[in-house]
């Protein structure tokens, strides 16, 4: 007979050639392109299962478990497949990064060996040896979506005892079982239907499904058969009248729209023009391709992103394609170094113009980094320098060649960059001193491939020249320990980008140290040595040294402060015999005590006993606390905060007696005979008590500020600590205090109200205090100063 061969203009790229061959074992029975057409996995007869990465045409071998009977692609997972295992459980294989990846976990499915395996948009089908005699195989379904295995209808029994093939849509799935003989089972219900029809002489195997409705299938001497799943029935759809002799494995490819049909006894590959609209392949040739021997048949085929897949009897997978093959070989060298020239040699078996690109996962990815004309089957080599761009450990460098048709073919190759570590940044501010100690602070670099640091002290000057690798021994003065016991160079492991402080402890006040930094890689890659700095340890002091402070718990001996301390102590024990503690006092008073009906409501107020005429308050203040003795501010800086709890009773609204106890901490760093301030910390921390007289000018109903003055006496418990040593002791005084209470009521009165009610509060202000005082006035530690601070006061 006489074929007809065009291209047609719909159709897109067109696979003319065998572009290479290679051997995956035994025979092919299963060949599947993942989702997002980075790998296509092949499943041989012996159960062994192999995966080749599209971009660099790496194959490699992956056992996801014992006896693998079928593959098939995952749903929702763009580049993963499943696995059917001989013990009926499934498992999920992938490539991954670092090769062939397998999940932890397998899902058991089936009680016996699966057969075989597909998917479709959201469920993997198993087909299963039946446990029950001799029983027909059983299709058992698990939804990925859900986690779960089908039942209500599966597992689903067969008619037929062998399966040569079997694929899935959304709405069924399809076995081939040699013979005429072909089932399709409902993939929502689990339903079996064997055909009502078929040609005698066909004999299915390959299935291709296309879209939800159309189905055919490779018949052998009967040509392309098509499944009609309304009816059940085999139907002749391209025969020997229409270019096949006889069809062993079949592919359609929607996109391009062109379908393949291997045929075993012309020994061709045929590609025919394909409607994609309706699904239907046509007798129209676009190309045929020779093909082995009728003893090495295609017995599955697949397609990804121009390229045909092809496996045979014999073991052997064949790539049909019409873009240029390349085939690159190694990097030379295959570890650089910035500034280092690379090459890489490589063919294509058409002419064109070639590209090398950086990092690229497809061929007009990554970044251009050489280019240039190639010709058919000759060596050409790209060549390139190893910049800022290369990240440290493996580099793709993807050689792309374009063709005169402009069809893009590619393969990839790795260069390997592992560069010195970056040099560490040390800086004078970065080491400060302490008492026979240095501290170092560590800019931790990024590289990824970053070890550890060592850090190098002596006493003998040197210079980052004197040393192009490692670092000077320790060299001390007398009086230091050994290098030994100070782990000098000393190593520290640190993660990339951290930075970290070391202290090198047991050196000699007043000598000077000289100190570098070098970070290594894994690898053992050295930087180039950090600036040297020096520094000199040297004794450092506390404001308690500072001042001559003895420490200790002694009262002044002053009438006024005597008196004001014996004041405070009959508050407090006052307060210990209500409730324990100021603040439950305020709790209690808020919640228990009944409210006064006329407080506040005019002046002057009346009553009929002298209750009636006392209150309660409550106030919580914070602020900026000042001292007048400069070396606090030169140990602990400038800013001092303190938090005062102040609860006490009121006599006619216009004086409150009450007691407060505080809370003042401040960290800082100890310094040098000269105000220098040093690595070591010092932390100041006071608990202040106080017995307070206030007059408040409150004589208007529902005054919206309020002036008010005060006088009190104070005792602040106090204790020093630095790094191996503390000081604490207490000090007493007297203070003097004025500001205003801004009444919130008036804003929301409704609230107010509502809020007297509940809990007996009759007013709330906002409160804004100066406060003087003059504690420690004596020798040693003094805490005299001024205090602005603002708070909330809450009257009962």
């Amino acid at each position: 007979m006489i074929w007809v061969w065009m291209l047609s203009a719909a159709a897109g790229a067109v696979p003319d050639r065998v572009a290479t061959s290679l051997s995956v074992g035994t025979q092919v029975v299963d060949v599947v392109a993942s989702e997002d057409r980075s790998t296509v996995a092949f499943l041989s007869g012996a159960g062994a299962v192999s995966l080749m990465d599209l971009g660099t045409w790496d194959l490699r071998t992956v056992a996801p478990c014992s006896g693998v009977g079928g593959i098939a692609r995952a749903p929702g997972e763009p580049s993963r497949f499943w696995a059917g295992c001989d013990d009926g459980s499934i498992q999920w294989f992938e490539m991954g990064d670092e090769g062939p990846e397998v999940g932890a976990e397998a899902i058991e499915l089936a009680e016996s060996a699966i057969l075989g395996l597909t998917s479709n948009d959201t469920l993997v089908f198993a087909l299963a040896d039946n446990p029950v005699g001799e029983g027909n195989p059983q299709v058992h379904a698990y939804n990925v979506d859900t986690a779960t295995v089908l039942t209500g209808g599966y597992p689903s029994t067969l008619s037929y005892g062998s399966v040569e093939d079997m694929e899935a849509n959304n709405n069924f799935v399809l076995l081939s079982h040699g013979g005429a003989n072909f089932t399709k089972v409902a993939s929502g219900g689990g339903g079996a239907t064997r055909q009502q029809g078929a040609p005698g002489a066909s004999k299915t195997s390959d299935i291709e499904t296309i879209g939800a409705s159309r189905v055919f299938v490779a018949g052998g001497a009967s040509g392309v058969l098509e499944f009609q799943t309304g009816p059940n029935i085999l139907s002749l759809f391209l025969t020997e009248a229409g270019g096949v002799s006889s069809a062993s494995a079949i592919a359609a490819n929607e996109d391009d729209e062109w379908f393949a049909i291997a045929d075993d006894e012309t020994e061709q590959l045929l590609i025919v023009e394909m409607d994609a609209g309706s699904g239907t392949p046509s007798s129209v040739q676009l190309a045929t391709v020779d093909v082995a021997s009728a003893d090495d048949a295609i017995r599955e085929l697949d397609h990804v992103s121009g390229y045909l897949f092809g496996g045979t009897d014999g073991g052997a997978v064949h790539i049909f394609t019409d873009k240029p093959w390349v085939d690159a070989g190694a990097a030379t060298p295959t570890a650089a170094l910035n500034g280092e020239t690379v090459s890489v040699t490589f063919t294509s078996d058409q002419a064109g113009t070639w590209e090398a690109r950086l990092g690229a996962s497809s061929n007009g990815g990554g970044s251009l980094i050489a280019d240039g004309t190639v010709a058919a089957d000759n060596e050409t080599t790209a060549t390139f320098e190893v910049d800022g761009a290369f990240k440290e450990g493996d580099n793709t460098i993807r050689i792309v060649v374009e063709n005169e048709a402009g069809e893009r073919g590619h393969d990839s190759t790795s260069v390997s960059v592992d560069n010195p570590p970056t040099k560490v940044q040390l800086r004078p501010r970065d080491v400060g001193f302490g008492d026979r100690r240095v501290e170092i602070q560590i800019n931790g670099i990024t590289d990824e491939d970053l070890s550890h640091y060592v850090i190098y002290v002596t006493a003998e000057p040197f210079s980052s020249e004197d040393y192009p690798t490692e670092g000077p021994a320790f060299v001390g003065v007398e009086g230091d320990g050994s290098g030994a016991d100070m782990k000098l160079p000393r190593r520290v492991n640190m993660e990339p980008g951290k930075d970290k402080t070391i202290s090198i402890e047991s050196l000699t006040n007043g000598a000077t140290y000289y100190m570098a930094i070098r970070a290594y890689d894994q690898a053992g890659q050295e930087s180039a040595m950090s600036n040297v700095v020096d520094e000199t340890p040297r004794e450092t002091f506390g404001v308690s040294d500072l001042v001559d402070e003895k420490g200790g718990y002694s009262c002044s001996t002053t009438g006024t402060s005597s008196l004001g301390l014996l004041a405070l102590l009959g508050g407090l024990l006052a307060g210990a015999r209500r409730s324990g503690m100021a603040v439950a006092l305020v709790g209690v008073s808020l919640i228990s005590q009944p409210a006064l009906a006329d407080v506040d409501s005019e002046w002057p107020q009346k009553g009929q006993k002298f209750s009636d005429f006392v209150g309660r308050t409550f106030e919580a203040r914070y602020g900026d606390q000042t001292f007048d003795d400069p070396v606090m501010d030169q140990v602990f800086g400038d800013s001092h905060r303190i938090f005062w709890l102040e609860y006490g009773m009121t006599l006619f609204e216009l004086t409150e007696f009450t007691v407060a106890s505080g809370l003042y901490k401040d960290p800082g760093h100890r310094i040098d005979a000269a105000g220098n301030q040093s690595a070591d910390d010092d932390t100041m921390q006071a608990v202040p008590f106080s017995v307070d007289a206030t007059f408040r000018l409150d004589v208007l109903p529902e005054q919206p500020i309020v002036p008010f003055a005060g006088f009190g006496y104070d005792y602040w418990l106090w204790e020093e600590s630095w790094n191996g040593g503390e000081k604490s002791g207490g000090k007493s005084g007297t203070h003097t205090s004025m500001g205003v209470n801004v009444l919130l009521d008036i804003f929301q009165p409704g609230r107010a109200s509502r809020l007297e009610a509940s809990s007996g509060i009759t007013d709330s202000y906002i409160s804004i205090e100066w406060r003087k005082q003059s504690v420690g006035t004596g020798s040693g530690l003094s805490f005299s100063g001024e205090a602005v601070m603002i708070g909330l006061k809450l009257d009962h």
